[in-house]
């Protein structure tokens, strides 16, 4: 029996596979490794069964989440396996499924399509729908920003990274070469756009303070000292950890910042509720003229105490037009800047929290994902963090203006509204809901068991 027979080659290829997957996200980023990552789990499942398949699945999902995400053991110690384990699970059941299609006779281009569902239908349940959702690790995150994600979204890119794998591992090179090279020029023909004109009335003057644990005192001072000419200034998440309206003094400080300044500041802080402890994570605007509107995080962090989720994403009208103020993690996830993009918003700016306490490559994989939210909905995107990394982002993903992690001190840049609506933002969206409908259907027929005619023949359960 040839050696990949063997069930523990199988695990170990299952094992080095997830470990080449998980290289293929920052701080390594080399995005090309996502493919042999992916497919040396399909090699691994050829012919596995039952418990098998689904051990060389978790064996694969665990190594590249537990490799990928390894900064998770910073925050919770030894809780970090069991929440690698839980995402994990993903992948086993992506096997499964796997192993059932292949055992009822499913081959070819068939075959191929049904992977390629079956991994983007698990992805999109685990990035999110499931309640510890975690969009940090997709196949289409890998690739980085293209060409294809104002048409179909990081979850649809993910499907043509499957295909690409799936054909390779029945050994039909034409179709896989033929995606491959779809996949090759989506990313070649990505590139960053010219750099917005000063003298252009659709550009807004951007300017942010990437501070962490220093006083309101400490970001008046620093905005002070910014350039005149800049019309709209962001501090991170946090940055006036209370509830600013319950403090009249600190209040009148930030309005007479902006009169004199001139500027339109969008910042975080909080909100008490009456009547208990509930508290609101808000991202506050504010200008010369008092109070412009809020947007309280939607997507709060799994674990930490971090306020009363929102349920609303609209944008602020301000005088530079309506702007669009997710917080943090409310970017992770395609909802947040999609909606707000479809209600108005001409460009985005966005408190962050990532602490100096958490490990650069943590920083570098929050990043990447709000250039995906960029490119999906063609706007630029300003991101203020405490310690990194603040960026300014074109419509297309890339980056104009960037300050570190672990960094202090000032980033300014110039971005402009955006109006335009993309396929993504209208309908396309709707197509990882698409996928996870079909799968479904193909999970139900692969679950209920076949009944062969009496007296043998053909199983018509098969493919």
């Amino acid at each position: 029996m040839h050696i990949i027979g063997k069930f523990p080659a199988r695990c170990g290829l299952a094992v080095f596979s997830g470990l080449v997957y998980a290289l293929a996200f920052p701080p390594v980023g080399w995005r090309w490794l996502v493919l042999p990552g992916v497919l040396g789990l399909l090699i691994s499942l050829k012919g596995q069964r039952g418990s098998r398949a689904r051990m060389i699945g978790f064996l694969h999902g665990f190594t590249g989440i537990a490799v990928g995400l390894s900064w998770v053991w910073n925050l919770f110690d030894a809780l970090a396996i069991p929440l690698w384990s839980t995402l994990a699970v993903f992948t086993a059941l992506f096997a499964e499924m796997q192993s059932r299609a292949e055992q009822r006779g499913w081959s070819g281009w068939k075959f191929a399509m049904f992977t390629a569902l079956n991994w983007g239908a698990w992805e999109f349940i685990k990035s999110e729908i499931f309640p510890l959702k975690m969009p940090w690790m997709s196949a289409g995150l890998a690739i980085g920003p293209n060409v294809l994600l104002p048409w179909i979204g990081v979850y649809g890119v993910s499907l043509l990274v499957i295909v690409c794998a799936a054909y390779g591992s029945l050994r039909m090179w034409k179709p896989c070469f033929a995606v491959l090279a779809v996949w090759v020029a989506v990313v070649s023909f990505s590139r960053p756009l010219p750099a917005p004109m000063s003298d252009d009335p659709s550009t807004v003057s951007v300017a942010g303070l990437q501070l962490e644990g220093v006083s309101l005192t400490e970001f008046l001072l620093g905005t002070e000292k910014i350039p005149a000419g800049v019309e709209h200034v962001v501090w991170p998440e946090y940055a006036v950890p209370f509830d600013i309206h319950a403090y009249p003094r600190d209040w009148d400080l930030l309005l007479d910042l902006c009169r004199r300044k001139g500027i339109t500041l969008t910042f975080g802080t909080q909100s008490k509720q009456s009547g208990g402890d509930a508290w609101r994570n808000l991202a506050m605007t504010v200008d010369p003229t008092g109070y412009l509107g809020e947007h309280t995080k939607v997507h709060t962090v799994h674990f930490f105490d971090d306020g009363t989720p929102g349920t609303t994403t609209l944008p602020v009208g301000t005088t530079l037009g309506k702007v669009g103020t997710p917080i943090c993690f409310d970017c992770d996830y395609e909802g947040i800047v999609r909606k707000m993009t479809a209600a108005g918003a001409g460009y985005f700016v966005v408190p962050t929290m990532d602490a100096a306490s958490w490990s650069a490559r943590q920083h570098d994989q929050h990043a990447e994902l709000t250039r995906i939210r960029a490119a999906e909905n063609a706007r630029w995107i300003f991101v203020t963090a405490t310690s990194g990394i603040s960026q300014i982002i074109d419509p297309n993903g890339h980056l104009h203006a960037r300050l570190g992690a672990m960094e202090q001190g000032s980033i300014r840049g110039t971005l402009k509204r955006e109006t335009r609506l993309t396929f993504y933002t209208r309908f396309g969206w709707l197509a990882a809901w698409v996928v996870l409908g079909v799968a479904a259907i193909a999970w139900i027929r692969l679950l209920i068991p076949c009944r062969k005619p009496q007296g043998g023949g053909l199983d018509p359960c098969g493919g």
